[in-house]
Parts: C-alpha cells; structure tokens; sequence
C-alpha cells in the first residue's frame, strides 16, 4: 500500500472515531436534558399527586375499587391456593384483570391531573399524562405475595388513564410502590407520567448550540482534509512531472556538453599547432562555461536525486571509507590545496551504520565548500576522527577558509541559500543542505564553529555499532 493510501485510511478512521464520538457525545447529552427537562415542573406535580392520593391507591378511589373486588375474595382464594393450585393461579389472573377493567372504566384522573396543573399555575394545553399499573398482589399472611397482575413499561394493558406515548422512563413524575405487611392484604406498584408538548423539540433546541458547533467543526475538519489532501495529491503529481522534466532536459542537456568538450579539447589541440592566439583564447571561454554548465547540471541532477527514505544502512569501517573519500579529494585538489585526514589508532577498527553514498557526499561536500570558498595563499582542509567515548566518535572537518557571517549561519543549510560572502561563486547552494539532510536521515548531531577570516569547523557525532 503506497504512503498516501495508508494517510488516507488513517484519516478516514481518525474521522470515522470523531463522529462516533460525537454522536456519543451529544446523545449523552440529549439524554442529561431528557432527565432534567421539566425537572422542575415534575417536582411540583409529584407533591401535588402524592398529596392528593394519601391513603388512596392510583387516584382518588382506586383503593375502594381494588377492596370491593378482591377483599370478598381472599377466603375462596386461600381455600383454592391449598385444594387446587391451578385454579388458584386462573382466579387471581381472572380477578387481576376484573380489576384493571374496572380501574379503567372508573378513572377519571384528567379531571384531577387538570386541577394540579392549574393550580401550579401551569399551562394546561401544554401537559400530557399517563397513569399506569405495573403489579397488583395479594398476600395471605403478610409475607408471600402471589401475583393477580404485573406488565412492565412496554406493555398497554397497564395503561390505566392517559396517552400511553407518555410511558416513557424520562417522563416518570411518580413511582409509587405501597404494601402493608399483615394478613389478607395487598401489593400494588403504579406510576405518573407526565410530559410537555414538542418535548423532543424543545430539547433539542436546548442542545441546538452543541449540535451546531460539533456538526460545524466536523464539517470543517472534513473541508479542509479534502482540500489538503486534493492540493497534496495534486502538488505530488506536479512534482512528479517536474522531476521527470527535469531529469529529462538534464540528461538531454549533458549528451551535447560531452560532445561540445570533446570538440573543444580537439580543437584547442589542433589551435596549439597554428598558434591562432585569439581563437586560442575564444576555445577557453568556452571550455570553461561548459564546465560551468555542466557542473550546475550535476548540482541539479543531485537534488533530484536525493532520497532521504532511500537510504541503504549498513556496517561500515568509518576510517577506511573517510580514507578512500579524502584520498579522492586529494587528487582532485592535490595542485591548489591540501587535504589531510588524522585518526586515533584505536579508531580504526570501530564500525559504523551508515549509507556509503551519503556519508561520500558529506564529507566531500564539507571538503569542497572548506576550499572552493577559501582565498588564502595556502587552503587547507583537515578531517579529524576522534574517539569521545565507547559509543561515539566525532568527525571534525576544519578549513582555514573566510568563515561563515553571523547573519547566515542560522539558514546555511536551508536549500539555495549561499553566503554573502560567496555568492559571486558558482553553485546553487545545496552542498551544506544536504549535509544537514544527511546527519537528519542518520540521527546523527552536527555543530558549527566558525571564525571571521580563520576558517570553520565542522563537527559531526556519530554512534559507534556493537
């Protein structure tokens, strides 16, 4: 799976998680202002109802109702449970639902629900309520119950008075469970519900600023994901095309400059032999502008070129590789300056992790830009390998060069960016940028130290491999 297919699909489950979080989030809350909704009002209505059926059952007569029915009932009952239990169980059921059929019939709790309402000074067209039995039982001694009826909140049949869509657990006003612990006596469990017109509606206006805010910050988010990931889509493409281009025109660029060189050394050959001075001088200018050429050419064939996530690591004798670049940078520079490269005995024979192509490109770079940038009379570059401790070494790279200016040692390594000082030079200022890239990929830490018109030390430290 390619990089960004694998940023896309984090992404897309990090978003995925937000929302569900979201959704959880402002569920919770919808459910916190269900429970506190009319928190109030439901206070003031349960005192008045309790008040109004103290020594009642459901509403004003309800015990009455229950009593006329069962009371005559409990000898018949008690004599059933013991002779035949199976018919002990349908008569409680047959007179659980005599029961409930007459509380219905002669209910008449809106009557009474009004006149709470009122009273609390409430409006009466905004209330809705529901008053409903959940269990009737008996007992013959005080102690076991036997069940004549018992549904639960699901269920209409225990639907007494009232809209059953009010039987809702955040509407409970409520809960009365009453029993008296003696002979021939009963269980019963009701409860009030109670609920304002547009209750959904009114809550959800309530939590209307989350839900805006949350849905706006997840749309944003989305926004400018897409917008990110489509400019960095697009900008990966662009890119892409840009560097084939450019490899392209470079590459089609050097064919041309080899032949131009070969026709130029031929012919300044063949000038030597006429003494044609000033076609002599003519060849020069061009030898040395193709060499111009041809080195920006291969200053911009190594950008492209450099891959950080490309790098090969691997064990390495750090003296001997340093000892084949520096010898490199010796014949190179052996006419015009002096390189030399100093080591610990000791240090030889230490291991390293590093890519060989990276740290050649280092370590020549530092080497170039020390003489290249450098106007004594006698340049010189100086690569130390010292021992600082049994995990690392330090490699020092020092020239007596003209030093690096205040005001550019805090950008030196940015991509294209030159000294004051040199930048009457040829180059495109990418030697200490991928020298920075470089110790980055390796983990490695680089220090400067730079003196106006002595020179500029390099310091680089480097874990030792087991």
């Amino acid at each position: 799976m390619s990089k960004i297919k694998i940023i896309q699909a984090v992404a897309i489950t990090s978003f995925v998680v937000l929302i569900l979080l979201q959704l959880r989030l402002i569920s919770s809350v919808y459910k916190i202002e269900q429970l506190e909704f009319l928190k109030n009002e439901k206070a003031e209505i349960k005192l008045a109802y309790e008040e109004s059926i103290i020594n009642d059952k459901l509403y004003p007569g309800g015990q009455a109702i229950i009593d006329s029915i069962l009371v005559p009932q409990y000898e018949t009952l008690q004599k059933l449970y013991h002779e035949d239990p199976k018919l002990f169980r349908r008569k409680l059921k047959d007179l659980g639902n005599e029961i409930l059929v007459e509380l219905k019939k002669k209910a008449d709790f809106e009557i009474q629900f009004h006149n709470i309402i009122r009273n609390l000074k409430l409006d009466l067209t905004e209330y809705d309520y529901a008053l409903y039995l959940d269990k009737l039982a008996l007992t013959f001694d005080g102690k076991i119950y036997y069940s004549l009826f018992e549904v639960n909140s699901t269920d209409q049949d225990g639907l007494i008075d009232g809209k059953f869509e009010v039987v809702r657990p955040q509407n409970i006003v409520s809960a009365i469970t009453v029993t008296v612990p003696s002979k021939n006596s009963n269980l019963i469990a009701f409860k009030l519900y109670a609920s304002k017109h547009n209750q959904v509606k009114n809550i959800v206006m309530a939590i209307a600023p989350l839900l805006l805010l949350s849905s706006s910050s997840i749309l944003v988010i989305v926004f400018l994901f897409f917008i990110t990931m489509r400019n960095w889509i697009r900008q990966k493409k662009l890119n892409e095309i840009s560097a084939d281009f450019f490899n392209h025109v470079t590459h089609e660029f050097k064919t041309p400059l080899t032949t131009i060189q070969v026709s130029v050394k031929n012919l300044k050959a063949d000038l030597e032999d006429k003494k044609w001075e000033g076609g002599y001088r003519s060849v020069d200018v061009i030898t040395r502008q193709t060499q111009r050429l041809d080195k920006l050419i291969n200053q911009a064939l190594e950008v492209s070129a450099f891959d950080p996530q490309a790098a090969q690591f691997q064990k390495h004798l750090l003296v001997k590789d340093l000892n084949d670049i520096i010898l490199d940078s010796q014949i190179k520079w052996k006419k015009e300056a002096t390189v030399v490269l100093n080591f610990e005995p000791h240090t030889v024979d230490l291991y390293v992790y590093y890519d060989h192509f990276m740290l050649t490109t280092l370590i020549t770079n530092l080497v170039e830009n020390g003489l290249k940038y450098n106007v004594s009379e006698h340049k010189r570059v100086q690569v130390n390998v010292l021992y600082i401790s049994p995990k690392s070494l330090m490699i020092e790279i020092g020239d007596n060069g003209f030093g690096i200016d205040k005001q550019d040692r805090s950008r030196i390594f940015n991509k294209f960016q030159r000294g004051r000082q040199i930048r009457s030079s040829t180059g495109l200022g990418l030697g200490l940028y991928f020298v920075y890239n470089i110790v980055a990929v390796h983990k490695w830490k680089l220090d400067l130290e730079t003196f106006q018109d002595q020179g500029t030390i390099f310091r680089i430290i480097i874990p030792i491999s087991k």
